[in-house]
């Protein structure tokens, strides 16, 4: 009896050791499946202004040569408090919704860069692209930028 009670309690411990085990490669294979989920949900730079990347090569059409990027923001009209940017706004209709404002560094003249608004020139030009077709409205041309531009380069 002492032998058999030994096998017998051998065996249930394979079978625990082997539940065990299978508990926990089900685990793993769980873990894994949804951290793969979250990120192809997310795929995109990490940022809400992600979509107006997009509209980069319009941006840069309309400063040419002349400047460098310094950023990219994803704004709502009614939160664009500059007075500028307002004003070139409204001017092109756009009251609500979304914009793309796209920055950039280098001197600017009203022309030297495709439709100009605000200065006679600057250091600062933000080219505002409509939201979500990317087509451009104006380059607004500044002494100092109106407001920050976030992930500035990529990677």
């Amino acid at each position: 009896m002492g032998v058999e009670a030994s096998v017998a309690g051998g065996g249930r411990s394979r079978c625990g050791r082997r539940w065990r085990s299978w508990l926990g490669a089900s685990a793993l294979v769980l873990g894994l499946g949804s951290a793969a989920g979250c990120s192809t949900v997310h795929e995109s730079l990490g940022t809400s202004d992600s979509p107006c990347y997009v509209a980069l090569p319009t941006a840069t059409a309309a400063v040419g040569v002349a400047g460098h990027f310094d950023g990219v923001r994803l704004m709502t009209v009614s939160s664009l408090k500059f007075p500028r940017l307002q004003t070139t706004l409204r001017q092109a209709g756009i009251v609500s919704g979304r914009v793309c404002l796209v920055a950039f560094k280098g001197n600017f003249t009203s022309t030297t860069v495709s439709h100009p608004s605000g200065r006679a020139s600057g250091h600062l030009a933000v080219v505002v692209l409509r939201y979500p077709n990317g087509t451009l409205v104006s380059t607004v041309l500044f002494r100092k930028l109106p407001t920050r531009f976030g992930h500035s380069h990529l990677g």
